[in-house]
């Protein structure tokens, strides 16, 4: 079990939210925030997040790098207790990280050629 690093988490996140017009800064503090959850864990108890801080991990979940499990433990007399816990897809976030991505189709030399021979 590999320990999500900062330097790892924050490439990710400025790849896509940077992409998407997030300042640098803004990325750290996100970084940061996540974090300050995780710690050395991969998982979250889901109980420990206030409604806006789940808004953020729902975002990035919405991205990839966070994914929810729900486990169910019975107790006494035959009740069951929920457990909601938020965990890192720690392989897109690596390859996020890494700038892997889909390279664009190249151009279609001969659309330009046929531009050319309309005008």
């Amino acid at each position: 079990m590999t320990v999500m690093t900062r330097e790892v988490l924050f490439k990710a996140l400025e790849k896509t939210y940077g992409r998407k017009g997030m300042v640098r800064r803004d990325v750290e503090d996100l970084c940061d925030f996540i974090l300050s959850f995780f710690g050395y864990e991969d998982y979250v108890l889901d109980n420990v997040l206030s409604a806006p801080e789940r808004d953020v991990f729902y975002n990035l979940e919405e991205y990839g790098f966070l994914e929810t499990h729900r486990e169910e433990v019975n107790i006494i007399k035959g009740r069951s207790w929920r457990i909601n816990q938020w965990t890192y897809k720690k392989d897109n976030i690596y390859k996020a990280a890494d700038g892997i991505e889909e390279e664009e189709p190249e151009a279609n030399i001969y659309d330009e050629i046929f531009k050319e021979l309309e005008s």
